[in-house]
């Protein structure tokens, strides 16, 4: 059984090998050539493992010996799900490699816009010591409502996190139970009842675009918004309007539509943003769970053993018949 690397990025495959050895597959990687050549090189294999290029139709159609793809990370909106269904190919994700790192980063992001450090650290760096007014407002967040759009494994973890720092902790999600502690609120509650709002759901057509000009305006002044799921959830050109206009007052991302951003790029110069380099996934230890997780569920499929995060499992029941694969 053969599995190619198809654009990780990563470097070395050892611990993808490492990995799968038990259950009888090998790695190759292919990440270093053009993708079209990666493709070619997977063309036979029984299955592969991508991390941002799109997966679809046209792909697995070059590819027709794959039984599975694994997607280094959380989401698959870069793979045509439906088409690999289709093809009886399982998709398999890895939702549970990086939960503390990513709730801990959306945590310091919301401590640290609150308190506006980054701010208060170039006032230092440009000897304005005493001018420490020029940060203000600065309100006491054990006075403020936190909104969650999302509590799956993430959102439920920053509700852990932050549940001490808060008054109120309200929470929309259309498919997970809210979890103890957080008041289930409609999507336009929580907008318009949080002093933070949180995003922690996936991207997917209905969810594209879910931040946009009604809900930013919709806001409390005063208000911030955090992002650490995917940045197709808003619409940056409204966000960097909304911010120069103060609604929200501000933003803290690790996620943007286009990454890396183009340099002229808008939200980049709006006032009281706070941004980093889609990082909140990472740790050296999260980084190392990834790369083993994703190639030992791709081997251990093909193996016949049971795998705890197909994503089509569904349809894949429906169409062979694999429950409990």
């Amino acid at each position: 059984m053969r599995l190619v690397v198809l654009d990780a990025g990563f470097g070395e495959i050892g611990v993808e090998s490492a990995a799968a050895a038990p259950f009888g597959a090998s790695v190759h990687d292919a990440s270093d050539r053009s993708w079209d050549d990666a493709v070619a090189a997977a063309a036979t294999a029984d299955g592969a493992m991508v991390r941002y290029t799109r997966v679809d139709a046209s792909v697995f159609d070059r590819c027709p010996t794959w039984r599975v793809l694994g997607r280094y990370g959380v989401g698959v909106d870069n793979i045509d799900v439906g088409a690999a269904s289709e093809r009886g190919i399982a998709v398999i994700n890895v939702p549970d490699y990086c939960t503390e790192e990513v709730a801990l980063h959306a945590a310091a992001l919301i401590l640290a816009s609150w308190r506006r450090l980054v701010a208060a650290s170039n006032l230092v760096r440009t000897g304005q010591w005493d001018d420490w007014q020029q940060l203000r407002p600065v309100r006491r967040l054990s006075l403020a409502t936190l909104g969650l759009v999302g509590v799956g494994l993430i959102g439920s973890e920053v509700a852990r996190l932050m549940r001490p720092f808060f008054a109120h902790l309200i929470a929309y999600d259309p498919v997970a139970q809210v979890p103890a502690g957080c008041e289930p609120a409609t999507l336009d509650e929580v907008f318009t009842g949080a002093d933070v709002v949180s995003l922690h759901c996936p991207l997917t057509p209905e969810t594209t675009g879910l931040v946009n000009e009604n809900r930013l305006s919709a806001m409390k002044e005063g208000a911030l918004l955090v992002n650490v799921s995917r940045g197709g959830l808003v619409d940056t050109t409204a966000l960097a309007a909304g911010l120069r206009r103060g609604q929200p007052a501000a933003a803290a991302l690790d996620v943007l539509p286009k990454e890396p951003p183009a340099a002229d790029e808008a939200l980049l110069s709006a006032p009281n943003l706070l941004c980093t380099n889609h990082v909140a996934w990472y740790s050296d230890e999260s980084l190392v769970r990834l790369l083993h997780l994703v190639s030992e569920r791709c081997a251990a499929y093909l193996a016949g053993a049971p795998v705890p995060t197909i994503v089509n499992r569904g349809a894949m029941v429906n169409r062979q018949s694999i429950e409990g694969r």
